[in-house]
C-alpha cells in the first residue's frame, strides 16, 4: 500500500512517468490482494497512457477487466467504470473512434449506478472524442453537460481546455483565449505541467490563426521542452509537427524537416493514425513550397492510401449509429421498464380473472347441481301427483274390479318410483366419473410423450458423446500403432542403414529420406494423441499453437486467461474438445473470414469453463446460413459435455462466440 501511494504521488502530481510505474512495478511483485492489485494496474495504465505508451496501457488495463469481474457487484461497478473510461481514453488516442465510444458507453452503464461525478466524467470524454471527430458543435454541448460541481480540479481543467479548443475551431478566439486563461491559472496553481503543455498547444494556435508565426513558434518550442521533460512523448510528437507547419509557413522549410524527421521517429515506436496523416500532409506541404514536386507527390499519396484504409462509410456509419444509440438509450430503458410493468400487471390481472372465473364456475356448478336435484325431485313429485289422480279415476270408473288387484297395481307404482331415483343418480355420478378418466387419459398420454421426447434428446446426447468419445480412442490407438509399431521399425532400420552409410555413401540420401519419413509419423501420432495437451500445461499448449498461427499468418491474436490453474485442472476430456474447438474457430477465421484480428478470453470458473471467441471478420448470417461441418463439429463436442454455446455473427460485423462448459464434476477426472 505504502509503494502504490507513492506511484500515486509520482504520476499524479510530479508527473514522473517512468519512477511511478517502476514503484508501482514493485508495489504488484509483493502479491497484494486482488481489489489493490486491481488499483494498481489501474494507476499504471493512466500513467502509460499519459506517457504515450498506449499499447501498453491496452494490455494492462484489459489484464484488468476479468479481475473485476470475480468482484461483488459495487465494488465491480466501481472499478469497470473507472477501467473502461480510461480504456476509451487510450483508444482514443490510438486513433481507434470505433473502439473508444464503445469503451465509453460501457464505462457510462457501470457510472450511471455508481456516481454523478462519474457520469459527468464519462460524458466528459465523449464530449472530447466528438472534438477529435470535429464535431464541434455536438462536442459543446457535452461539455456544458458536465457542470464544474461533479468534476475535480484536474477535469475542471480539461474541460476548458477543451472548450478552448472549440472556440478556437469555431473561430471564437477570444472566447477560447478566456478559457485558456482559466485553465493556466489552475494548471500552475496544481503544478500540472501535462496540462500546461495542452495550454501552450492553445495559445500557440491562437496566435498562429492570427498570422503571428514567431509567437505560435516561441509556444511550440516552450510545449516541446516541457513535454520532454515529462516524458509525454504525443505531446512532443504534436508540437513538433506544429512546429514544422509554423516554420513551413514561414517559407523555412529547411527548418521544418529536422522537425518532421523527429514526429517520425516517435511514431514509429507508437502508430497514432491522426498524427500519421498530419505527418505525411505537412511532409508533403513542405516539400511542395521547396520545390521538390517528387518528394510531396510521394507523401500524398501515402496520406491518400491512409485516408482510404480508415476513413471509409461503413466506420463513420457504425460511430453515428454508436453515437445515436447512446442518445437514445435512456428513452429506450424507460420504454422496456414501462412495457415490463406493463406485461406484469396484465400477468397479474389475467390470473386474477382466471381465479375468478374458476371460483365462479365452481359455484355455478354446486348451484346447477342443487337445482338440478330439486328440479328432479320436484318433476318427480309431479308425475306421481298425476299418476294418483289417474289410478283414483280408473279406480272410480273400475268400481268393479276386486280391491285386492287395486292393491298390487299400487304396489308395483310405488316400486318403479323407488327404483328410478337411484337409477338416475347412478347414471350422473358414471357420466362424471367417466369425463374425469378421459381427462385423467390425456394427461397421461401427454406425459408419456414428453418422457418419451426426453429419452430421445438424452439417446442422441449420449450417441454423439459416444461417438466423439469412439472417435478420440481410435485416434489414440492409431497413433500408439503408428508411434510404436511404425515408428519403431522406421527406426530399427535407420540404425542399421546409418551403419552401412559410412560404407556405402549412395545410402546416405535413402537415410534421409527415411529420417523424414520417421518424423512425419512421429508428428502424424503426436496430433492424433494429442500429446501436447497430455504432456504440458493445457493453457500454455494454446498459447504455442496461437503463437505459431500469428506467425504464419497475418493475423492478430490477443489471448487473455483468468484463473489459468483450474483450467490446467480440468479433465483430459474437456482440454481436449476445448484445443479442437479453438483450432476449428481459428482455421474458420484464418480461411474464410479475413480477419485482421482475433480475440480469445478463457476464463476458469468454479463449476464451469467459459471461451470467449472474437473476430473482426466479414462474419456471416447465422440465422439464414445452413450449418456447416465446422460448427456442426463444435456443436457436438459441446454437447457431449454438457455444455451451451451462443453464436453472434452478422455480414460485415465480425463473429462472436460465447461457450460455457460444465466443469464441477469432471475436475481431475481420469
Amino acid at each position: 500500500m505504502h509503494l502504490f501511494k507513492k506511484g500515486l504521488v509520482l504520476i499524479d502530481r510530479q508527473q514522473n512517468y517512468d519512477e511511478g510505474i517502476k514503484v508501482l512495478d514493485s508495489a504488484a511483485s509483493l502479491h497484494p490482494a486482488k481489489e489493490l492489485l486491481i488499483q494498481i494496474k489501474f494507476a499504471k495504465g493512466v500513467a502509460l497512457n499519459s506517457q504515450g505508451n498506449l499499447s501498453e496501457a491496452v494490455a494492462v488495463l484489459e489484464e484488468n477487466i476479468p479481475l473485476i469481474e470475480t468482484c461483488d457487484e459495487k465494488t465491480k461497478i466501481k472499478f469497470h467504470a473507472n477501467n473502461y473510461r480510461v480504456l476509451g481514453d487510450v483508444y482514443k488516442g490510438k486513433g481507434k473512434s470505433l473502439l473508444a465510444m464503445k469503451n465509453y458507453q460501457k464505462a457510462l452503464v457501470f457510472s450511471e449506478n455508481y456516481s454523478a461525478r462519474s457520469k459527468a466524467t464519462v460524458l466528459h470524454q465523449i464530449g472530447v472524442l466528438l472534438l477529435d471527430k470535429k464535431n464541434y458543435t455536438e462536442a459543446e454541448k457535452y461539455f456544458h453537460q458536465t457542470t464544474d460541481q461533479y468534476l475535480n480540479e484536474h477535469l475542471q481543467l480539461g474541460k476548458y481546455i477543451n472548450l478552448g479548443e472549440v472556440y478556437l475551431k469555431t473561430n471564437r478566439s477570444q472566447k477560447a483565449k478566456q478559457e485558456y486563461d482559466k485553465a493556466e491559472k489552475l494548471a500552475l496553481k496544481n503544478k500540472d505541467n501535462m496540462a500546461l503543455c495542452h495550454i501552450y498547444i492553445g495559445y500557440a494556435k491562437i496566435f498562429f490563426e492570427d498570422g503571428n508565426y514567431k509567437k505560435a513558434i516561441e509556444y511550440y518550442e516552450k510545449t516541446i521542452a516541457l513535454s520532454e521533460e515529462i516524458g509525454a512523448q504525443l505531446l512532443t510528437t504534436s508540437s513538433l509537427l506544429h512546429l514544422a507547419i509554423a516554420y513551413n509557413k514561414t517559407k523555412q522549410g529547411f527548418k521544418a524537416l529536422p522537425y518532421l524527421d523527429q514526429a517520425t521517429v516517435f511514431l514509429n515506436k507508437e502508430p497514432s493514425i491522426n498524427y500519421q496523416l498530419n505527418l505525411y500532409d505537412t511532409y508533403a506541404s513542405v516539400y511542395e513550397n521547396m520545390g521538390n514536386y517528387e518528394k510531396s507527390l510521394t507523401y500524398l499519396k501515402k496520406a491518400g492510401a491512409l485516408r482510404d484504409s480508415v476513413f471509409n462509410i461503413e466506420k463513420n456509419k457504425q460511430f453515428e449509429e454508436l453515437k445515436i444509440a447512446y442518445e437514445t438509450k435512456e428513452k429506450q430503458r424507460e420504454i422496456e421498464f414501462l412495457k415490463l410493468q406493463g406485461k406484469k400487471n396484465e400477468l397479474e390481472i389475467s390470473q386474477k380473472e382466471k381465479a375468478l372465473k374458476a371460483l365462479n364456475l365452481e359455484k355455478e356448478l354446486e348451484a346447477s347441481q342443487h337445482q338440478n336435484t330439486i328440479l328432479q325431485l320436484q318433476k318427480d313429485r309431479s308425475e306421481n301427483e298425476n299418476k294418483i289422480i289417474l289410478l283414483k279415476k280408473s279406480r272410480e270408473l273400475a268400481e268393479a274390479e276386486a280391491s285386492k288387484s287395486q292393491q298390487l297395481k299400487n304396489a308395483y307404482l310405488i316400486g318403479f318410483i323407488v327404483f328410478s331415483i337411484p337409477l338416475g343418480i347412478l347414471l350422473v355420478v358414471y357420466y362424471q366419473k367417466l369425463r374425469t378418466q378421459r381427462a385423467l387419459a390425456k394427461k397421461q398420454e401427454e406425459l408419456n410423450a414428453k418422457q418419451i421426447s426426453n429419452l430421445k434428446k438424452e439417446q442422441e446426447l449420449k450417441s454423439i458423446k459416444a461417438s466423439i468419445e469412439g472417435q478420440e480412442k481410435e485416434r489414440k490407438r492409431i497413433a500408439q500403432e503408428l508411434h510404436d509399431a511404425v515408428g519403431g521399425s522406421l527406426a530399427g532400420i535407420k540404425l542399421q542403414l546409418d551403419h552401412l552409410s559410412s560404407k556405402e555413401p549412395k545410402l546416405s540420401g535413402i537415410v534421409q529420406h527415411l529420417d523424414e519419413t520417421y518424423n512425419q509419423v512421429r508428428h502424424i501420432s503426436h496430433d492424433l494423441l494429442s500429446r501436447k495437451i497430455e504432456n504440458g500445461k493445457f493453457t500454455g499448449v494454446i498459447k504455442n499453437y496461437l503463437k505459431k498461427i500469428a506467425d504464419s499468418t497475418q493475423v492478430n491474436i490477443n489471448t487473455s486467461f483468468f484463473n489459468e490453474g483450474l483450467i490446467n485442472g480440468a479433465s483430459n476430456t474437456v482440454q481436449t474438445n476445448l484445443y479442437k474447438i479453438i483450432q476449428e474457430l481459428v482455421n474458420n477465421t484464418v480461411k474464410h473470414a479475413k480477419a485482421s484480428s482475433i480475440e480469445i478470453q478463457l476464463n476458469g470458473h468454479s463449476d464451469m469453463v467459459n471461451l470467449l471467441y472474437e473476430d473482426d471478420g466479414k462474419g456471416f448470417d447465422y440465422g439464414e446460413k445452413t450449418e456447416g461441418i465446422g460448427l456442426r463439429n463444435i456443436n457436438e463436442r459441446i454437447d457431449s459435455l454438457g455444455g451451451a454455446v451462443t453464436i453472434d455473427a452478422k455480414q460485415n460485423h465480425g463473429t462472436l462466440v460465447n461457450i460455457v462448459i460444465p466443469i464441477k464434476e469432471q475436475l481431475h477426472a481420469t
